[in-house]
């Protein structure tokens, strides 16, 4: 589940416009909210972390909406609870990750942002980590942390080197 699931859920809107703080903290979104704040973050997957976290914050809140948000967490726990560990085997094959890596993809093009090969030029192409899930795991499911690269890139950068290969613009656009 995404946050931005999750909120139009809880609010009842396609577009949610507001978040409790503590939702915002175990989302690790900055409170208060600011503008583009949903096109930011909406996309990120809620990992158990962040649902536990989540839950904690929810049920110490006095406010009546949080209530509602401990239902679609309930509704959702299955789910959520079932997300692989960002350094385990089957985080690869998760629906999760498939689903990011194509709006990586999607959102970078069909080549490598490192040499610029693509798999019209025989190139496999790889959805690279930039700060790597085995030291950053709380990232792994995160737009902004994934990078287009060729196979031989990829394996040259490991999962040690946090090389960000996109281009100025794009890479800048991420920090904000």
């Amino acid at each position: 589940m995404r946050i931005k699931d999750y909120l139009s859920a809880k609010y009842e809107r396609k577009k949610p416009t507001t978040m409790l703080g503590c939702e915002a903290r175990a989302f690790g979104i900055p409170y208060p909210l600011k503008t583009g704040w949903l096109m930011t973050y909406g996309d990120i997957e809620i990992t158990s972390d962040m649902a536990a976290r989540l839950r904690k914050g929810l049920e110490a809140s006095g406010k009546d909406t949080a209530v509602t948000g401990l239902e679609i967490l309930d509704k959702a726990w299955l789910e959520l609870k079932a997300a692989p560990d960002a350094n385990s085997r089957e985080f690869l094959q998760s629906k999760a990750w498939k689903r990011l890596r194509l709006q990586a993809l999607n959102k970078h093009g069909r080549q490598c942002q490192c040499c610029g090969a693509s798999p019209a030029t025989g190139a496999v192409l790889n959805v690279d980590h930039i700060l790597p899930r085995r030291l950053f795991p709380q990232l792994a499911l995160q737009l902004d942390n994934l990078q287009v690269l060729c196979a031989d890139c990829n394996e040259g950068k490991g999962n040690w080197d946090m090389t960000d290969a996109r281009p100025a613009t794009t890479a800048a656009e991420s920090r904000k």
